[in-house]
C-alpha cells in the first residue's frame, strides 16, 4: 500500500504540473496573440531587424513604404529605405550604425530620420529602436511614426507666423511714419502704444530718412502716443542721441502724463532732449528765420 500511495501522489503531482504547463502555454499563446495584434494592426510601422536584414514587419510598414505586400518589404535591403544623406548632411549608412549602437548601449533610442518610399519620395519619421532577443539571436524592434503631416503643419504655422510678423511690421511702419513736412524738417508721429521693439525698429529708418533728405531737424510727435514702457523710452533717447551725432536737431513734442511717468522710470538721460508742448510750437521754431 505504501508503494501504491506513493505512485498515486506522483501521478497527482504530474497532473498538477501538466495543468500548470497548459495554463502557462495558454497565457503565452494569449500574450503572443496580443503582441501580434498590436504589431500587425498598429497605425505606426513596426519592423524587426537582425544581422540578415528585415525579418518581419506589419501592414503599416507595407503601406508606408508603398510596397505591394510584406514579402516585398522583406526582400528589401535596409539601405534602400533611406536617401544617401540625411537632412543634417550626414550619410545615412554611417549615421544608422551610430543610431543602432546607441540603442544597444542605452536599451532604447528615439530620433528623427528621413526614409524613402518605393516611389522615390522621402518622408520624415520619428524612429524608436529597442533591442530585443529572439530565439535566433539579438535583433532590433523598430517603430516608425510618420511626421509628414506634423512637418507640413509646422511649415504652415511658420508661414502664418511670417505673415503675422510682416503685418506687425507694416502696422509699426504705419504707426510710425516718417514725414517730410518742410524743407529740412522731418516729423515722426508715434501713435497708439509704443514698446521697446517698435522703438528700437524706428532708429534705422529714421537715420536713413535723415541721410536721404538732408534734414536739419527731426520732430518726434508723441501727441498720439497712449502708452510707452521704460525700455521704449531708452530707445527713444538713443535715437535722439544718434540724431544729435549726425548734427541734426531732435525735438520731442506732445508728451502726455502717462508717457512722462514712463520716461521718468526709464533711468535715461533726457537732459539734452529738447521738448515742446505742441507740434505747432516746434514747427514755428523750425520756420523761424535763422540769424
Amino acid at each position: 500500500m505504501g508503494d501504491r500511495d506513493q505512485l498515486l501522489a506522483e501521478l497527482a503531482a504530474l497532473r498538477a504540473d501538466n495543468l500548470r504547463l497548459h495554463s502557462e502555454l495558454a497565457e503565452t499563446a494569449t500574450a503572443n496573440e496580443k503582441f501580434r495584434v498590436l504589431f500587425e494592426y498598429s497605425s505606426d510601422a513596426h519592423l524587426i531587424f537582425d544581422d540578415r536584414g528585415i525579418i518581419d514587419c506589419n501592414h503599416a510598414t507595407v503601406a508606408m513604404l508603398r510596397c505591394a505586400d510584406k514579402q516585398h518589404v522583406l526582400r528589401l535591403h535596409p539601405a534602400t529605405l533611406s536617401p544617401a544623406v540625411q537632412p543634417d548632411g550626414r550619410h545615412s549608412l554611417e549615421k544608422s550604425v551610430e543610431m543602432d549602437r546607441t540603442a544597444r548601449e542605452r536599451g532604447y533610442h528615439r530620433f528623427e530620420w528621413m526614409h524613402r518610399r518605393m516611389t522615390g519620395e522621402d518622408f520624415p519619421v520619428e524612429v524608436t529602436l529597442t533591442p530585443v532577443l529572439l530565439s535566433t539571436g539579438p535583433a532590433l524592434l523598430v517603430v516608425w511614426h510618420e511626421l509628414t503631416e506634423t512637418k507640413q503643419r509646422e511649415l504652415e504655422l511658420r508661414a502664418q507666423l511670417d505673415v503675422i510678423r510682416a503685418q506687425q511690421a507694416e502696422i509699426r511702419r504705419l504707426s510710425m511714419p516718417i514725414l517730410d513736412v518742410w524743407e529740412g524738417v522731418l516729423m515722426i508721429p508715434l501713435l497708439g502704444a509704443l514698446d521697446h521693439e517698435a522703438a528700437r525698429a524706428l532708429t534705422g529708418p529714421a537715420l536713413a530718412a535723415i541721410a536721404r533728405s538732408g534734414a536739419r531737424t527731426v520732430i518726434i510727435d508723441l501727441t498720439g502716443l497712449t502708452d510707452a514702457d521704460a525700455a521704449a523710452a531708452r530707445h527713444l533717447v538713443d535715437l535722439l542721441t544718434a540724431i544729435h551725432l549726425l548734427g541734426v536737431t531732435g525735438i520731442v513734442v506732445g508728451i502726455g502724463p502717462s508717457v512722462a511717468l514712463a520716461f521718468l522710470g526709464a533711468d535715461a538721460d533726457f537732459s539734452r532732449v529738447r521738448t515742446l508742448a505742441t507740434l505747432r510750437q516746434a514747427l514755428l521754431l523750425c520756420l523761424r528765420p535763422r540769424a
